[in-house]
């Protein structure tokens, strides 16, 4: 008798994460992090640039990250798993980033394009290598990050603690209150 109730509370919980592109996994990531420095959420930009897309596909076939250019800053992220986890690991520059003397740094560059505050659109665009099944995850932020002079003002620092949940986390949460609660009413 229980287990279909914890079964239909389960599959409801789960209903915001399904309909999610992964495109908008990342989206949320991304803002996410970037609410920890009280920057404002990304928003989608609904077309990926040519140049993007021509980037993007050249790297995946040659399956190897390129340098970052400056004047054309391609967060880029190679993985075998989830490719949303490529937000958290260009975060990571965090613990390398000084606040008290900001600025850029290979580092860091990823982290600092990630929370620059003047950016508000990022293109997102996911990719996978046929022959290695890499999976490349590249962010193309608008309006351009990691501009000389602008640091100080658009890579605040972080505001409290970090709280690292996700959906998942979130939902299984969920199940557990409700079973719980259920199981209390029923017994």
């Amino acid at each position: 008798m229980y287990l279909p109730v914890l079964i239909s509370v389960f599959a409801f919980s789960m209903i915001p994460g399904v309909f999610a592109s992964v495109e908008e996994d990342i989206l949320n990531e991304h803002n996410r992090l970037r609410r920890l420095h009280r920057s404002p959420d990304l928003q989608l930009v609904p077309y990926v640039p040519d140049q993007v897309h021509s980037a993007a596909n050249n790297i995946t076939e040659e399956d190897k990250e390129p340098p970052y250019v400056r004047d054309f800053p391609l967060s880029v992220c190679k993985t075998l798993g989830d490719p949303v986890k490529c937000v958290q690991q260009w975060y990571d520059g965090v613990k390398d980033y000084d606040f008290d003397n900001p600025g850029f740094s290979d580092e860091t560059k990823y982290f600092t394009a990630l929370i620059w505050k003047a950016s508000n659109h990022v293109a997102v665009l996911t990719k996978t290598n046929q022959i290695s099944k890499n999976k490349y995850v590249f962010a193309f932020y608008h309006p351009l990050g990691n501009i000389d002079g602008k640091f100080k003002e658009n890579v605040p620092r972080l505001n409290g603690s970090p709280l690292s949940v996700n959906l998942f986390q979130i939902n299984i949460g969920i199940v557990l209150l409700c079973s719980w609660f259920i199981n209390k009413m029923l017994a």
